[in-house]
């Protein structure tokens, strides 16, 4: 996207912002019930302990659940963040702490590199590496609010990057809401061939009828990356001795080569509650109530597009003679339908801590298309998903959780997942001296099919891979805004791909164990915020992950101008220790074992200042500050620099009405 048209972009989107909220539709007059809720934290969790209503008086929040109804239902309302507390982390790699390794520019592959593999049954049509720039179904949020609402976010950075956020949302008439979140980072990198120009945005709608018998809601959703690969440069040695300081001139593997992902759909969800409503004479509750059935229809289709306008033989490694000697253009097609019926015990919204016990049981169809450009036959498979779950809460402060899922049918058949959460409040969830949580998750899953099945123009194979199974435990003490904890992971099978960029498995039992703390700290005026984690495999050969990587954030915050605003300044510092990081075949879209070279042991070091007037929001972001010192060992990735310093200005901005 050219600056005219960005810019025309961004000015559309607010005029159409600021347009809707003028509309007079008297939103005064369709102020929601107050059976309307928020979770007494904004943090985002799945749990049913996540179930405690507190009545909503601020006719300014904003609230939102995702995916589906099943959660309005359970009550997890999550409050929209207007806080500071993660607002200059405005990079979805690094938001609310996260930790990955990327390339040398925003809105590119990434690896997260916190060991979490991907552990959801049946056909999974995701790219690992884009998944931080690609939303979701379960990540569309639909508002519940009592004023229209749009907020407007931009963050101005050095060579000039760009990123824009845009969230709306506004009650057309009573039942019905409209929303839509739109965002944008854009950048043209600081070495050649590295620039990003990623894309996503959905549009919502939801009604339910005025007695809740029946809702709809329904999204359509489009994602597009636009990334410049370049593979990294050839010589290390001329950036860690600085020989040169231009960025733009150091030579790269890639000259010509990017990758291209498309992905949209839509979504529609309906409900019935099968009783009639409750009564309007104060009564509130049922001893029994039959709960609801629901119907759900999802189409997707993804197209990922790797083009190479020149044959660099020597970079594509273990590859076989290319079919197109002249130039590469590698074409994956995908395309699923999606159909789910589920009952669920929840009727109405009533007041979940009612809800002692909750169960659910329902079939999802699965029908999905896959071809390759280089490949004339077409893969079609079908699938039958039986689900069931319950929940079950007892004296407001034990509450368990138990899910199950098994694939029946093409390609997956056999998968299975079964998870189980508890939580303990120490005394009661309105006032207690903490939180206990366990997790067990039993997996039994077919590799993602690029293990399995790949065609492209230097790489082919078709393998059949034995399923992947895993065993993790899990388990958590939270007290306030802090939380220490640790997984123990236990499994077989484990997929990757070699030096050789090849597919391979690991057939015995391996483990990886990992310890973390994070969250905030607070005392008066200063804090800390942080997130720490220490891993420990038994494979390190196969599996490389730094045994530590975390981000520390040292901060004071204190009100100005007789409190009508917040200022907030601190630095963050993030580290890693060092280890042989997986390096990344554009390719492939991919990271892959490498001997070559270890990064890390490095520490990165922002400054910044933020401060909060009323309803806007405002920082200036000193990033990499240390990158100033010559001390030129920072790298993201093998052969991908991290980026030097740099300076950021961004602002936020809420309107109502």
């Amino acid at each position: 996207m050219n600056r005219p048209a960005f810019f025309q972009y961004l000015i559309s989107l607010a005029l159409f912002g600021l347009i809707w909220n003028i509309i007079p539709l008297h939103a005064q007059d369709v102020i929601m019930p107050d059976t309307i809720t928020e979770t007494t934290t904004p943090k985002i969790t799945d749990s049913i302990a996540d179930v405690s209503p507190v009545p909503i008086f601020d006719s300014l929040e904003v609230n939102y659940f995702l995916s589906s109804f099943e959660n309005l239902k359970l009550g997890k309302l999550h409050s929209f963040d207007t806080t500071i507390t993660y607002f200059q982390q405005y990079d979805p790699l690094t938001y609310h702490n996260k930790l990955y390794s990327t390339l040398s520019n925003i809105g590119l592959a990434a690896k997260n590199q916190v060991f979490s593999p991907t552990l959801t049954p049946g056909y999974s049509t995701e790219i690992e590496s884009f998944n931080s720039y690609v939303l979701t179904n379960q990540e569309v949020k639909y508002y519940e609010l009592k004023q229209p609402f749009t907020e407007l976010f931009y963050v101005m950075g050095s060579k000039k990057e760009q990123n824009l956020g845009v969230a709306f949302a506004r009650e057309i008439f009573k039942g019905f809401k409209f929303g839509l979140d739109f965002a944008l980072n854009s950048s043209p990198g600081p070495y050649k061939n590295s620039k990003s120009n990623d894309t996503r945005v959905y549009f919502t709608a939801m009604y339910q009828t005025s007695n809740k018998r029946y809702g709809v809601l329904a999204n359509y959703l489009r994602n597009k990356l636009e990334m410049q690969e370049n593979g990294g440069i050839v010589y290390d040695s001329v950036f860690e001795q600085n020989l040169e300081t231009d960025r733009r001139v150091i030579p790269v593997n890639l000259n010509n080569a990017k990758n291209l992902v498309k992905n949209s759909g839509v979504y529609i969800e309906q409900y019935f509650n099968l009783l009639r409503p409750l009564d309007k004479k104060g009564n509130r509750s049922r001893k029994i109530d039959v709960g609801s059935i629901s119907h759900s229809f999802q189409y997707v289709r993804n197209q990922l597009i790797y083009t190479d306008a020149e044959i660099t033989s020597s970079f594509y490694i273990g590859h076989l003679p290319p079919i197109d000697s002249a130039s590469t253009y590698d074409s994956i097609y995908q395309q699923r339908i999606s159909n789910t019926l589920k009952w669920s015990s929840l009727g109405y919204q009533e007041t979940p801590e009612e809800k002692h016990f909750y169960l659910y049981f329902g079939i999802t169809q699965n029908h999905l298309i896959q071809s390759f450009a280089y490949d004339s036959v077409n893969s079609t498979y079908n699938q039958l998903i039986p689900l069931a779950g319950m929940g079950i809460n007892i004296g407001k402060s034990f509450y368990l959780n138990v899910d199950a899922k098994f694939v029946t049918g093409d390609y997956n058949g056999g998968d299975y997942q079964i998870s189980g959460q508890l939580i303990q409040f120490l005394g009661r969830k309105d006032k207690n001296i903490g939180e206990f949580s366990a997790d067990l998750t039993l997996s039994s899953k077919t590799p993602e099919w690029y293990f399995n099945k790949y065609n492209s123009n230097h790489y082919r194979w078709n393998n059949s891979f034995k399923k992947e199974q895993y065993s993790i435990l899990g388990a958590k003490y939270s007290y306030r805004d802090i939380s220490i904890g640790g997984k123990f992971y236990t499994f077989v099978n484990y997929s990757y791909f070699n030096d050789s960029m090849q597919p391979a498995q690991i057939e015995k039992g391996e483990t990886v164990m990992q310890l973390f703390v994070e969250g905030t700290i607070p005392w008066r005026s200063v804090g800390v915020n942080t997130r720490v984690v220490y891993q420990k495999t038994s494979q390190p050969n196969q599996i490389r992950l730094p045994k530590l990587t975390g981000t520390m954030d040292l901060y004071f915050q204190h009100t100005i101008f007789k409190k009508a605003a917040t200022l907030k300044t601190g630095f963050q510092v993030t580290y890693f220790t060092a280890y042989y990081a997986d390096a990344y075949m554009p390719e492939l879209r991919v990271f892959y074992l490498q001997d070559e070279k270890k990064i890390g042991n490095y520490p990165y070091v922002d400054f910044y200042v933020t401060l909060v007037v009323k309803r806007a929001r405002m920082f200036f972001k000193w990033a990499h500050l240390n990158g100033y010192l010559n001390d030129n060992r920072y790298f993201s990735s093998p052969h991908y620099p991290s980026r030097d310093a740099r300076l950021y200005f961004g602002v936020s901005w809420r309107f109502h009405d």
